[in-house]
């Protein structure tokens, strides 16, 4: 059985008012995306997790304690990688993943519900 581990920022602190923010998301929207994944990545027989990250301060211990568990495949949210907002938060878990996983494969969703089919590339 493979294990996934779905990383993104927290919805409840995302601002979707922002200009930069995804038009026409929201946070129920994410959490539906997401739960969705999980359902289908479950389905299809892998273990799946989400880490919802909180702020740059913090995501270095987060995903250290996260990554406690082994994960073949970690799948990095679209709104950690692409809102200028979160590039610092951003740098600091691709350090601690390039550390403390090196083993697993990183995959990009584009979307919330489509975190599954990212993972599923790598699987």
């Amino acid at each position: 059985m493979s294990s996934v581990l779905i990383i993104g920022e927290d919805p409840s602190q995302i601002d979707f008012d922002a200009p930069d923010a995804p038009k026409g998301m929201s946070a129920e929207k994410v959490m539906d995306g997401l739960n969705g994944s999980l359902d289908r990545l479950r389905a299809a027989g892998h273990d799946a997790e989400l880490l919802f990250t909180r702020d740059a301060a913090s995501v270095e211990a987060q995903t250290r304690e996260a990554l406690k568990g082994r994960y073949d495949v970690i799948v990095i949210g679209a709104g950690l990688r692409t809102l200028p907002a979160m590039a610092g938060q951003f740098e600091r878990l691709i350090n601690v993943l390039h550390v403390e996983a090196p083993e697993a494969r990183i995959a990009f969703n584009s979307n919330p519900a489509d975190s599954d089919v990212a993972a599923l590339r790598w699987l």
